[in-house]
């Protein structure tokens, strides 16, 4: 508004010196007559540049406001954690990623996981071949907080994978390890079976190992 009101005085300053200019230099009727019009046409040029000036500031402020206001809604759209996850959870790893993170042959074909006892959806996937899978699926808070029985389940944390992850094992013997993480508030259980027709302790750390494998592919990808 200050910048506006400073236009505006000088610009009534140059119409004031041009009507002062126009009485000196009048000598005569005639002469008033000329310049008369003349002096209408410049005062109406600094009147209309004013008008101008106005315009386009006010275009200047629409300009800045819409900018200011599509800056705002990408940023919601968005989101501070980034792009949000994936509805289809099968995206997330090549069948070349599972195979290299597992240590057996694919094709890996994904399947999306089985609706709840309830039927509600559950956002998931199983990698799969005939021999071995990779598993992923979203678990509820409880169940991420919840404490396993330590007579049947030893529980370790697990450092770089998420906001914070455990490896479950079974006892005695450490047999179908699963990983449990959260990143971007959800939580998550990772699990990997190397072979269906062994699911003993025989292949355990090949198994762990894969899942920390996989779950750090996973983290990034997760993150919303």
């Amino acid at each position: 508004m200050n910048a506006l009101t400073n236009r505006m005085k000088a610009h009534h300053a140059v119409v004031a010196a041009l009507l002062l200019g126009l009485a000196g230099c009048s000598s005569s009727g005639a002469a008033a007559q000329n310049t008369t019009p003349a002096t209408s046409a410049a005062a109406t040029s600094v009147a209309t540049s004013g008008t101008s000036v106005t315009t386009s500031d006010s275009s200047v402020a629409t300009t800045d406001s819409s900018t200011t206001a599509s800056t705002t809604a990408a940023a919601a759209t968005s989101g501070a954690g980034g792009q949000a996850r994936t509805d289809d959870a099968c995206t997330l790893l090549t069948s070349d990623q599972v195979a290299a993170a597992v240590g057996t042959p694919g094709p890996f074909t994904g399947a999306h996981e089985d609706p709840a006892s309830d039927g509600s959806p559950v956002w998931g996937c199983t990698w799969g071949t005939h021999t071995s899978y990779a598993d992923i699926r979203q678990v509820t808070a409880a169940t991420f907080a919840s404490t396993p029985d330590s007579s049947d389940i030893t529980v370790a944390p697990v450092s770089g994978i998420g906001d914070k992850a455990r490896l479950d094992t079974m006892n005695p013997d450490g047999r179908n390890p699963e990983i449990l993480f959260t990143v971007g508030g959800a939580y998550y259980d990772l699990s990997v079976t190397v072979s269906r027709s062994e699911l003993g302790a025989t292949n355990a750390a090949q198994e762990a190992s894969a899942e920390r494998m996989l779950a750090k592919l996973l983290v990034p990808k997760l993150s919303s």
